[in-house]
């Protein structure tokens, strides 16, 4: 069994305006391994997308270690961070947020490629492929964020994660501002690029049953906890806390 991400006792402590400390997420544990989709699910503000942030080094830790393919990345800093983002790419819920209003789609994933030491003309040729992979065609190079639908935005945003060739897609709540067929058709990509790119995946919901159809193992959070992990199955249908019980029988009735 191959472990390429390791979270050790994970702990964010933010100090809130009144200067009292707030704990976000509290010794929080778990592995990934090669080629899984690990769902992490919860209602909001159970620690779910700080998680995401501390593994990315967007948030720096409290507490706690980050192993990426047993090497300690817990305090990467400056140049160091490049092994973290060539490994590990997350994508957003908002993906037209997520993008420089300003520039095009094309200039955006060209910008990812450019910083990996890709000449001009090259990117331009690499960005197009990227698009097409997630479904667009080079017509979309030209277009900003703003003149696509929701669902092409997150198609390019996915391809622009793909610039880094990582092995880890981080998946912030990224299909919840999508209708539920876009958001199926998003799904089915996110397969086919797992399947192509032999991905693993951290899968950060709030919906139980998208997971149950996605992830082959899930955590469940509450108040910045782990309070069950188990495959989907186990989790919806013999959930053990009170707490999971309530996020499955909301799953089983969306399916009915």
């Amino acid at each position: 069994m191959e472990y390429i991400l390791e979270a050790e006792n994970l702990t964010k402590v933010f100090k809130t305006q009144n200067k009292s400390y707030f704990t976000a997420v509290d010794s929080v544990s778990f592995k990934l391994e090669k080629g899984e989709s690990l769902g992490i699910v919860g209602e909001s503000g159970s620690g779910k997308s700080t998680i995401a942030r501390m593994l990315l080094r967007l948030t720096d830790v409290s507490d706690g270690k980050i192993y990426l393919y047993g090497e300690d990345i817990t305090n990467f800093s400056g140049k160091n961070l490049r092994k973290v983002y060539g490994a590990i790419q997350m994508i957003f819920q908002s993906a037209e947020g997520s993008f420089n209003p300003r520039k095009t789609l094309g200039y955006s994933i060209c910008e990812s490629l450019r910083n990996l030491g890709m000449a001009g003309g090259e990117a331009k040729k690499r960005a197009e492929y990227l698009l097409e992979e997630c479904g667009l065609n080079g017509e979309f190079l030209k277009k900003y964020p703003h003149e696509v639908s929701g669902g092409q935005c997150q198609r390019a945003a996915i391809a622009r994660a793909l610039a880094a060739q990582p092995k880890i897609l981080v998946c912030d709540e990224a299909t919840s501002a999508l209708d539920v067929t876009v958001q199926k058709q998003i799904m089915e990509l996110l397969t086919d690029l797992k399947n192509k790119n032999n991905l693993s995946y951290i899968f950060i919901c709030h919906n139980l049953a998208l997971v149950q159809s996605f992830c082959d193992r899930v955590l469940v959070m509450s108040e910045g906890k782990i309070v069950e992990e188990g495959t989907p199955d186990e989790v919806i249908f013999s959930p053990k806390s009170s707490y999971t019980k309530i996020l499955a029988d909301a799953a089983i009735e969306s399916s009915l």
